[in-house]
């Protein structure tokens, strides 16, 4: 019994709220939104009781709780390839620092799990061109180079490396 009596305060209560609103806000476009709003919020008030005063179980969270996850999933692909990003950016810009130009840098990862997973690194020298500020125009230098700024990264420690000449 009580809960019938706190259903029916819930309804009395948001009808008070609605018809308040309805006073103070002025005539126009908003008020008629406010209407629909409260008409809605009336009508959930009303119906969402039902099935636990009938005796059945009704729970909303298994039509609206599988959003949660995929708003989580999809933010954490956001951060990792955000990661992914902000890595690959870093390293290209390094190489191009160290007097190494024209040479791509390619990392294979999955940013579809809870962290990124980084599987391996191509690297493209087939356009090297060397700048006045590294020392040998020696492909095997350039290499060694490359593996040394890569492997300033904790992320890359570790991930194989792939040339491609």
């Amino acid at each position: 019994m009580a809960s019938i009596s706190t259903w029916l305060l819930s309804i009395a209560g948001v009808v008070v709220l609605g018809v308040l609103a309805e006073f103070v806000l002025p005539e126009g476009q908003m008020n008629k939104y406010t209407k629909v709003i409260f008409s809605f919020v009336t009508l959930l008030v009303i119906i969402l009781p039902l099935p636990k005063i009938f005796g059945k179980e009704f729970d909303i969270s298994k039509y609206f709780g599988e959003s949660e996850e995929i708003l989580q999933d999809d933010y954490l692909e956001q951060v990792n390839l955000d990661k992914l990003t902000e890595i690959s950016q870093s390293v290209n810009k390094l190489i191009e620092e160290s007097g190494l130009k024209n040479v791509v840098v390619s990392i294979n990862a999955s940013i579809f799990g809870k962290e990124l997973e980084i599987y391996n690194i191509f690297v493209d020298l087939k356009d090297i061109a060397y700048g006045e500020n590294f020392p040998t125009k020696d492909i095997t230098n350039a290499k060694a180079k490359i593996l040394e700024i890569i492997g300033e990264f904790v992320q890359l420690k570790g991930v194989e490396v792939r040339f491609n000449e």
